[in-house]
C-alpha cells in the first residue's frame, strides 16, 4: 500500500465514472426497468426451453402498449363528444402513437374494404356462413337489395362487381369485435359509453417516459371527469405499473433518507469526525460505481433489478470500511492497522465472491448480471480499503461512550454463554438438522400476484370496461402449434367449433383467433363453395335485374385467398396479437371456468392454454431453485474456507454462524408468513454474505489486541445494516417489506451467532466485567473453570508438551494468527 497504489486505483476509479457516464448518459447502454423483460431473457444455449415464457413475453409486450379509456354520459352525443375531446388530449402526449375511437374505426373502413374485396365471396361472417349453411341465402340477398337503395349506402359500381350481395361489411363488422375495437357506441343502464383506446411508443415500457404518460394522460382524463355528467375509466398495463412503481418508489425514498440519516448519525455520534463517514462511503462508491462499470461492459442492457440488488452489497461493503476505522490508532500505523484485519477481509471478500459467483452458473441473464454487478463491487470495494482509506484520517472511539461500554457489556455476556467446541459443534449439528427439517415445513410462493401493492380503483375500473365493453386483455391465452400457417389456421378453425358450448353457456367470454379474421384455404375454398351454390345460383339473376353491373360468379381464378403475410400486416397490424413466431395465438376473454375450459381442450393436439401469471410464477420458481443451489454452492465454499483456515473443528463452527443466521432467516419468515420465493431467496445471500464477515472478522481477532475494536466493528456493521435493510420490512409493498423482514432477522441471528460460533477469547477479557455490572472482577477459580479445554490443548504440540508460548503471550502478541493455516 503505497501512494502509487493509491493513484493507481483512484484512475482506474475516474475512468470507471467516465465509462459509466458515457454510456448510461450516452445511451449506449439501457437500464430497462420492465417487468417484462425480465421474462424470455435467458442465456442463449437455454433458449429452447422456455417456449411458454417466450409467448407470454409477446402477449404483455404487445397488452403494454394498449391503454383503454372508456368514457361515459348520461347522452349519446355528449358520450361522443367526450370521447373526441379526450383523444384529441391523449394524442398530443409525448409517446402516443396514435389513438382510435368509433369514429377513426369508421374513417378507416374505405382502407379495408380496398384491400378486402378482392377476396370478398372468400370471408363470410359467422352469421352469413351459417344462413348460407342452413339454406337461408335468402335473407342475403334481401339484406343486398337494402343497402343498395339505403340512403346511406357505400355501394358503387366495383364494390357490386366484386360483392354484389354485400358479403363484406358484415365480414368487416365481425372483424372489429374480435379485433376489439368495441363496435362502437354501447347503452347500459341507461348511460352510453365510448371507447378510447391509445397505442403507446414501444420505447415507452420500461423508461422513465411511461411514468410521465401516464401522468399526462390522467390529467387529460381527470379534466373531462370535471365535469358532472361525464365519467372516464381507464386501464392498461401501463396504469398498474405506473402506480406501482410510484407507491414503491415513495418507500424506498422515505426508507433510503430514514437509514441514510440514521448511519450518518451513527458514526458521527461514535466518532465525532468526518473520516470514517467519507471511509463508508468512498468504500461503497466504488463498489457501486465498479459493478455498473463491468456491466455496462458486458451487457448492452441492464435490468435496473439487477442493479438494484446489486447495490445492496452496500451492506457487505459498508463492514469492510467499519472494520478499518474501529481500529484504535493507538495500534500502529496504518500499514500495521490494516494488517490486522486483512485476513479477514480477505477471508470475507472470497467467501462472498464465491456466493455470487454462483449466480451466474444460472440460465438466467439477471442473474448473471446480479452476479457480476456484485462480484465487481466486492473487490473494488475490497481495494479501496487497501489503497485509499490508509490515507484518510481516524479518530479514536471514545471509552465513556455508551456504545463503547454496551460493547464491554455484551463481550462479556458473550464470553459467558459461548460454550466448548463441543458445544459448537453440537449446534452446528442441530442447525444442519434444522435445514433438513425445514424442507418439510417451509413452502415456496412464487405467485407474481403476492408480490406487488394492488390498486383497487384501478382493478375496478379494469373489470367494468371488461364487463361493458369486453375491452382488456384476458390473463389465459392458447398457443396454436402447427407445422405451417394453414395447419394453424384449421386448427384454430376446429377449436373455435370446440368452444363453442362455452361460450354459449357463459364459461367463456369470448375468444379471437387469427383464422377469425383470416381463415385457411380450405375454409376460403368452402366459403366460395357456399356462395356459389346458396346465393349465385339462386339470386344472382333476381340480383341482376337491381344492378347495373354483370354479376360473375366467384370461383379460384377470380377470388385470390386472403394469407396471413406482410401484406395483411400492414392493414391489419392488429395481427401481431394474434402471432407469436413460429406460432399463433388465441386470445381469450373472460375465463369463468377455467376446468371446463381445460376440459374442452382435451385431446386436441398443438394446442397449450398458458395462464401468464402462473408461466411466470414458474419461472420466478426456476430462478429460485438456482439461487438455492447458488447459495449452497456458496456455503460449502465457506465451509471449505473455514476449514483450510481454521482447522477441521474449528472451521466448522465458524461456518456454523452464517449457516445458523441463513436458518433464523428462513424460521423467522415462516413464523411471520412471509412467502418464500426468489426475492427472499436473495434475501439469504445478503444475510449469509454479511453474516460471514462477522464470524471471520471476530475469529481472525479473538486472540489478538484489537479484538474488541472488531467487537465494535461488528455491532456496528449490525446497526448500519439494519437501517439500510430492516427499514425495508416498513414498506407497504409486500415484495419490499419480504425482504426487508428476512435480512433483519437474518443480520440479527448472524450478530449473535458469531461471537459464539468463534470461540471463546483465551481468557476472560481484560477489565470484564465492566463497571456497573454486578459482580466485579471474576475470581481465578471462576476463569479456570470457564476456560476451554480443547483451546488450551490447541497450545500444546503433538507430544503433549506445550509449544513454548504461553496463553498469556499470544494475547499480547498482535501478529498471533490462526492455528491452522494462513492466507
Amino acid at each position: 500500500m503505497t501512494g502509487r497504489h493509491a493513484t493507481a486505483w483512484i484512475i482506474c476509479l475516474v475512468m470507471a465514472a467516465a465509462w459509466c457516464a458515457w454510456q448510461i448518459g450516452g445511451g449506449h447502454t439501457r437500464i430497462d426497468a420492465d417487468f417484462i423483460s425480465l421474462i424470455g431473457q435467458e442465456n442463449p444455449d437455454n433458449g429452447d426451453k422456455f417456449d411458454d415464457i417466450d409467448n407470454v413475453r409477446h402477449v404483455l409486450s404487445q397488452d403494454s402498449r394498449r391503454a383503454i379509456f372508456m368514457v361515459s354520459a348520461p347522452t349519446r352525443d355528449r358520450a361522443i363528444n367526450g370521447a373526441t375531446d379526450l383523444a384529441g388530449r391523449l394524442s398530443w402526449i409525448n409517446g402516443t402513437e396514435k389513438v382510435t375511437t368509433p369514429d377513426d374505426q369508421a374513417g378507416r373502413l374505405p382502407e379495408l374494404l380496398a384491400f378486402f374485396q378482392p377476396h370478398a365471396a372468400a370471408l363470410l361472417s359467422p352469421q352469413d356462413r351459417k344462413n348460407l349453411e342452413d339454406g337461408q341465402g335468402g335473407k342475403i340477398y334481401r339484406r343486398a337489395l337494402q343497402n343498395i337503395y339505403s340512403p346511406t349506402s357505400t355501394v358503387n359500381a366495383r364494390s357490386l362487381k366484386q360483392d354484389p350481395f354485400s358479403l363484406l361489411p358484415q365480414y368487416l363488422g365481425t372483424m372489429a369485435g374480435y379485433l376489439g375495437e368495441g363496435g362502437g357506441v354501447v347503452e347500459n343502464d341507461g348511460r352510453y359509453y365510448v371507447p378510447v383506446i391509445a397505442s403507446l411508443d414501444p420505447r415507452l415500457a420500461g423508461s422513465d417516459r411511461d411514468a410521465q404518460w401516464v401522468a399526462d394522460a390522467n390529467r387529460a382524463a381527470d379534466s373531462l371527469d370535471k365535469a358532472a355528467d361525464i365519467d372516464v375509466m381507464r386501464t392498461g398495463q401501463v396504469f398498474f405499473a405506473a402506480a406501482e412503481a410510484t407507491h414503491a418508489k415513495t418507500d424506498v425514498q422515505r426508507i433510503a433518507l430514514l437509514a441514510t440519516s440514521g448511519i450518518v448519525f451513527m458514526v458521527g455520534l461514535v466518532f465525532f469526525s468526518w473520516g470514517p463517514l467519507l471511509a463508508a462511503l468512498i468504500t461503497v462508491g466504488s463498489g457501486i460505481l465498479a459493478g455498473i462499470t463491468a456491466v455496462t461492459i458486458i451487457f448492452g442492457t441492464v435490468h435496473a433489478i439487477a442493479l438494484v440488488f446489486g447495490a445492496s452489497l452496500i451492506g457487505i461493503a459498508v463492514d469492510y470500511a467499519l472494520h478499518y476505522v474501529s481500529l484504535d490508532p493507538a495500534r500502529g500505523s496504518a500499514r500495521q492497522r490494516l494488517r490486522l484485519i486483512l485476513p479477514g477481509l480477505t477471508l470475507g471478500l472470497i467467501t462472498s465472491v464465491v456466493g455470487f459467483a454462483a449466480l451466474s452458473i444460472s440460465p438466467t441473464l439477471l442473474l448473471t448480471q446480479i452476479a457480476i454487478y456484485s462480484v465487481a463491487g466486492l473487490i473494488a470495494a475490497y481495494l479501496t480499503v487497501i489503497f485509499l482509506l490508509p490515507f484518510l484520517p481516524v479518530q479514536p472511539v471514545r471509552n465513556y461512550l455508551p456504545i463503547r461500554r454496551s460493547v464491554a457489556a455484551l463481550r462479556y455476556a458473550q464470553y459467558r454463554i459461548t460454550p466448548p467446541t463441543w458445544g459448537r459443534l453440537s449446534l452446528v449439528v442441530v442447525i444442519l438438522a434444522g435445514f433438513a427439517g425445514s424442507s418439510f415445513f417451509i413452502t415456496s410462493n412464487d405467485s407474481i400476484r403476492s408480490l406487488g401493492h394492488g390498486n383497487a380503483s384501478l382493478i375496478a375500473q379494469t373489470k367494468t370496461i371488461r364487463d361493458v365493453m369486453g375491452l382488456g386483455a384476458s390473463p389465459m391465452f392458447l398457443r396454436i402449434d402447427g407445422k405451417n400457417a394453414e395447419t394453424r389456421l384449421q386448427t384454430e378453425e376446429g377449436l373455435r367449433e370446440k368452444l363453442s358450448p362455452l361460450l354459449a353457456n357463459g364459461a367463456l367470454d369470448g375468444m379471437v383467433s387469427l383464422a377469425d379474421i383470416i381463415p385457411s384455404q380450405k375454409r376460403q375454398a368452402e366459403n366460395i363453395a357456399l356462395v356459389n351454390t346458396q346465393l349465385y345460383a339462386r339470386y344472382a339473376a333476381q340480383l341482376a335485374q337491381n344492378v347495373p353491373v354483370t354479376i360473375t360468379p366467384p370461383n379460384q381464378d377470380n377470388t385470390p385467398y386472403l394469407l396471413p403475410d406482410d401484406a395483411s400486416l400492414r392493414v391489419l397490424p392488429e395481427l401481431a396479437n394474434l402471432q407469436s413466431g413460429d406460432g399463433d395465438l388465441v386470445r381469450l376473454r373472460g375465463v369463468q371456468d377455467v376446468a371446463a375450459l381445460k376440459s374442452a381442450l382435451a385431446g386436441m393436439e398443438n394446442v397449450h392454454l398458458i395462464d401468464p401469471a402462473s408461466a411466470i410464477s414458474d419461472l420466478f420458481g426456476r430462478y429460485r431453485h438456482w439461487a438455492y443451489l447458488a447459495l449452497g454452492v456458496a456455503m460449502f465454499a465457506a465451509l471449505v474456507l473455514a476449514v483450510f483456515r481454521y482447522g477441521l473443528r474449528d472451521g466448522i463452527c465458524v461456518f456454523g454462524a452464517p449457516a445458523g443466521a441463513v436458518l433464523c432467516a428462513l424460521a423467522g419468515s415462516f413464523a411471520l408468513d412471509v412467502p418464500h420465493n426468489f426475492f427472499t431467496t436473495m434475501a439469504l445471500f445478503l444475510v449469509f454474505a454479511i453474516g460471514a464477515d462477522y464470524v471471520l472478522f471476530l475469529a481472525e481477532s479473538r486472540h489478538s489486541t484489537h479484538d474488541e475494536d472488531t467487537s465494535l466493528a461488528v455491532l456496528l456493521s449490525l446497526i448500519s445494516s439494519v437501517l439500510a435493510f430492516g427499514l425495508l420490512a416498513t414498506s407497504s409493498v409486500p415484495l419490499v417489506s419480504d425482504i426487508g423482514i428476512v435480512i433483519a432477522i437474518g443480520l440479527l441471528a448472524a450478530w449473535i451467532l458469531a461471537p459464539v460460533m468463534a470461540g471463546r477469547r483465551s481468557m476472560n477479557p481484560a477489565g470484564y466485567p465492566p463497571l456497573g455490572i454486578a459482580g466485579s472482577t471474576p475470581q481465578r477459580g471462576d476463569m479456570i473453570d470457564d476456560m476451554d479445554d480443547i483451546d488450551d490443548m490447541d497450545d500444546m504440540d503433538d507430544s503433549g508438551a506445550f509449544d513454548g508460548q504461553s496463553n498469556s503471550q499470544n494475547r499480547n502478541n498482535p501478529n498471533r494468527g490462526p492455528r491452522n493455516g494462513s492466507l
